[in-house]
């Protein structure tokens, strides 16, 4: 890559692990672009398991959640009163603790609730809140790094 770029190609990363080697390479020229690789610029997240997703071997889909998804939507739920600041930040050791592939909304809240972190009623309505408006900050990214390409006409 940094061969690539000293001969002045071209390279945009952002949404996943792009976003990660954008944070490394920036200051060699790469491109970075959306929050997620301003996360990882600026030292909010580090570790590359935030972005990482395990996924079903025949069809590709994903079978479980990124932690930048979830700090999103965990984030997005204690702006709608659902969840207190204390219980978003339990929640997050929640599911950094758990394996990129075991990552679920279900899981985490299961774990917080058995915790006694989350009453039964919360635990229902976040859940609920996770199923139907979870914020997807990979997909925004990956069609920010479309945009900005389309941009650069590459």
């Amino acid at each position: 890559m940094l061969e690539s770029l000293r001969k002045n190609i071209t390279i945009v990363g952002g949404c996943s692990m792009g976003a990660l080697r954008a944070s490394e390479m920036d200051r060699h020229g790469m491109i970075g672009v959306g929050k997620i690789y301003e996360w990882y610029r600026d030292g909010v997240i580090e570790d590359d398991d935030e972005v990482a997703v395990a996924t079903n071997p025949d069809t590709y889909e994903s079978i479980s959640a990124p932690l930048v998804n979830i700090r999103c939507t965990f984030l997005s739920a204690m702006d709608e009163g659902i969840i207190t600041s204390v219980q978003e930040a339990l929640l997050l050791d929640i599911a950094k603790a758990t394996h990129y592939s075991l990552r679920s909304y279900y899981g985490i809240i299961k774990s917080a609730r058995d915790k006694g972190m989350l009453d039964e009623q919360t635990a229902v309505c976040l859940l609920g809140f996770c199923r139907d408006t979870e914020v997807d900050i990979k997909r925004k990214d990956a069609l920010a790094v479309l945009s900005r390409i389309k941009e650069l006409n590459l």
